[in-house]
């Protein structure tokens, strides 16, 4: 465990931002724009090394900021380790920037108080995009002691908790073993360097020069350092590509996917042939609400229903899903997993370990009929 100091820490940085990042300019009409850094997700191979060099820079990071969950702990001590990683999580992906018309984020199963008064100042922190009987299982053979699930596993209010409901099931095994879960979902998703930050640093491709638009700005008053949070993204290119070279760089990004399903307009008979992109808009899982009055030329999102689709390429849009939870699956393993990693390395939870779910998968499978 290490502190670096304020001085020094701009020098690493320096050192690191020429191979992991890349400007990000965030616009809003013509009157805002920061210019923050961002990594560029250009070749899974260099997962390991980036990783650990995302880890220095959120280091620098998370000591520049004022509002840091460090400091906060150092004032109030965390009561367990739940409590240590809401409080990064919060400090990371504040809730005030979710969507709370219909989403619900948050801490949504609690931890029961232990028998043993001794606390612990480390443990296993599992992260998966969805709550599945595998993810659970797999949970408590790591020793799990709580689980950040990106999706909510509770949308609706409960009348009952029982057995009878798949995921009242996994809830009523996590609760018998004291096992917490958290979940962030669009604080996640409309946080600066959140999930659609992600989308748009790989569609990138390392590129230097790039304008970025939040689709939908948060009107009401936004937490220090959000001021740029908001649903859904749009990144005007400085160099124009092809629409294969953004196919490429969008399949290389969330973890080599092989099929992508892509909506063309009618006019369009030749994807070979497509005019060269210079706009695109992303929003991660279900992006049809976000998107809807974009004027890029290509969408870029998780699913999206079969009219909307349809009335885009009428419109001469280009739309490509890669099924929804594989627009956000990949954001744990190269983002949140260093970053969580940071906030908790300066707090008595520093030895926390912090894993990424393999049992973890979209329920989707691309099937050819001809080899039943």
């Amino acid at each position: 465990m290490f502190i670096l100091q304020r001085s020094s820490a701009l020098k690493v940085l320096s050192r690191h931002i020429s191979k992991l990042a890349t400007p990000r300019t965030y616009q809003f009409g013509t009157t805002k724009s920061i210019t923050t850094f961002t990594r560029a997700s250009e070749n899974n191979n260099l997962l390991q090394f980036r990783t650990q060099n995302l880890k220095t820079y959120y280091s620098i990071k998370r000591q520049e900021r004022s509002y840091s969950s460090s400091k906060a702990m150092a004032a109030t001590p965390a009561a367990n380790l739940t409590e240590a990683v809401v409080t990064a999580m919060r400090t990371l992906f504040p809730e005030e920037l979710a969507d709370s018309s219909w989403d619900n984020t948050g801490l949504l199963l609690g931890q029961a108080p232990s028998p043993n008064s001794k606390n612990e100042t480390s443990g296993t922190v599992l992260l998966t995009n969805d709550l599945t009987s595998a993810v659970v299982d797999e949970a408590l053979r790591e020793g799990a002691r709580m689980i950040i699930c990106y999706h909510p596993v509770i949308f609706r209010p409960l009348k009952s908790l029982t057995t009878k409901d798949p995921m009242q099931t996994l809830l009523l095994r996590l609760a018998a073993e004291r096992i917490s879960v958290y979940c962030p979902h669009t604080a996640m998703d409309a946080a600066t360097g959140g999930l659609n930050d992600w989308l748009c640093d790989i569609l990138l491709g390392g590129e230097h020069q790039a304008s970025r638009t939040v689709v939908q700005p948060i009107s009401r008053p936004l937490p220090e350092g959000q001021q740029y949070a908001g649903y859904g993204r749009t990144v005007e290119l400085a160099q124009p590509v092809t629409l294969q070279t953004l196919l490429k760089r969008l399949s290389a990004g969330i973890g080599d996917q092989r099929y992508m399903m892509v909506a063309i307009p009618p006019t369009l008979k030749d994807l070979a042939k497509t005019q060269e992109i210079s706009k695109v808009a992303v929003c991660a899982g279900s992006g049809a609400d976000v998107l809807k009055d974009t004027d890029a030329q290509v969408l870029v999102t998780g699913e999206m229903a079969h009219h909307y689709a349809l009335r885009h390429t009428q419109l001469g849009q280009i739309v490509v899903t890669v099924f929804h939870s594989n627009s956000e699956r990949k954001y744990l393993e190269t983002r949140l997993k260093p970053m969580l990693e940071v906030e908790l390395e300066t707090t008595a939870y520093g030895d926390t370990r912090v894993i990424v779910s393999k049992a973890d998968r979209d329920p989707y499978e691309v099937i050819d009929v001809r080899g039943l």
